[in-house]
């Protein structure tokens, strides 16, 4: 069977992975027949590993040509994270980007695909205190007749990767089926298992002065009243996993920071190598990372989990 899709905030193309792996397991033809991203760091990385260029601002795409965007079978699209991000200012639908969502609704009421994945973070659920994922869900099932199950958090510690990093799925299909979300692997991780051998270079460790000013100001918001809730966040490679990676892991490393067993806690530990931070999200081995550290810490922090997205797409793909 062939199937086409198109992939619509497309990052460094980690929705694209995870569906045409699926595809592969299950024996699927795919072809992606457009795609979209405004970043331009996003879209080098992009074109190094797929061989073409993201068209860019989607919102001019839909407003002025939306004959560009040509008929499909999947829709997938990972609308921008940080207007719901728990760690973010909580803009909403007030922030500019808010309005991706209006751009993806006039592209499925123009192409009518037969199903379509959607990705957000789970502040989403709890966003306007639950008002924006209603409107979100009317949209799809009352106002484009989408049979859209219940959204549901998925977890990539629970799909075979190191890392605590739950994010929201919503899918919907053309006609009612038997859908049911993935359940968790059931495979053991360890942080060691995206570790990389040998010596890690000196730049990734951080400075003295850094560690220690990282230490005073968890212990500041530990005491404050009430609790704040950010610090530094460190493990060790025989640790279960870390917790999630973002888009700010360039500045300091705060949330994922490696200790070697034993260390006193005085001795600085390090930040994920960007090599690391690929593997930690589930991207192959042949990905051809970005050469700016901060952009590629960047892209992997905003990236969806790849072997996420390959276990959802196939509950897809059985059922359209």
């Amino acid at each position: 069977m062939k199937l086409s899709f198109i992939d619509l905030y497309a990052g460094i193309g980690g929705m694209r992975l995870g569906f045409e792996s699926a595809c592969r397991d299950l024996n699927f033809q795919s072809k992606c027949v457009f795609s979209s991203e405004w970043d331009k760091w996003c879209q080098e990385t992009y074109k190094d590993n797929f061989n073409e260029t993201p068209h860019g601002d989607i919102n001019k795409i839909v407003e002025n040509d939306i004959n560009l965007i040509k008929k499909h079978d999947v829709l997938m699209a990972g609308f921008p994270c940080q207007p719901f991000s728990n760690a973010g200012l909580k803009k909403g639908f007030n922030d500019t980007r808010g309005t991706a969502f209006h751009d993806i609704r006039r592209i499925i009421e123009a192409k009518r695909p037969k199903a379509f994945i959607l990705e957000n973070v789970k502040g989403l659920r709890s966003h306007d205190q639950g008002r924006t994922l209603d409107i979100i869900l009317e949209v799809l099932r009352d106002d484009l007749s989408y049979f859209v199950p219940e959204p549901k958090i998925l977890n990539s510690k629970d799909f075979g990767l190191p890392q605590n990093r739950q994010r929201i799925f919503i899918v919907g299909f053309l006609k009612k089926n038997n859908f049911t979300f993935p359940e968790p692997l059931k495979l053991k991780t360890r942080v060691s298992h995206i570790l990389n051998p040998g010596r890690t270079p000196n730049k990734y460790f951080i400075s003295q002065k850094l560690w220690d000013s990282h230490r005073a100001r968890k212990i500041k918001n530990q005491t404050a009243t009430p609790k704040k809730g950010f610090g530094y966040k460190s493990v060790i490679p025989n640790d279960e996993y870390t917790s999630t990676i973002s888009a700010r892991y360039y500045k300091d490393g705060a949330e994922i920071l490696i200790k070697r067993k034993g260390d006193p806690e005085d001795i600085p530990p390090r930040k994920l190598t960007p090599d690391e931070a690929r593997q930690l999200q589930g991207f192959p081995d042949n990905f051809i990372v970005n050469k700016s550290d901060t952009q590629a810490y960047k892209q992997f922090g905003n990236a969806v989990s790849v072997t996420v997205i390959r276990e959802l797409s196939k509950r897809i793909l059985t059922s359209i």
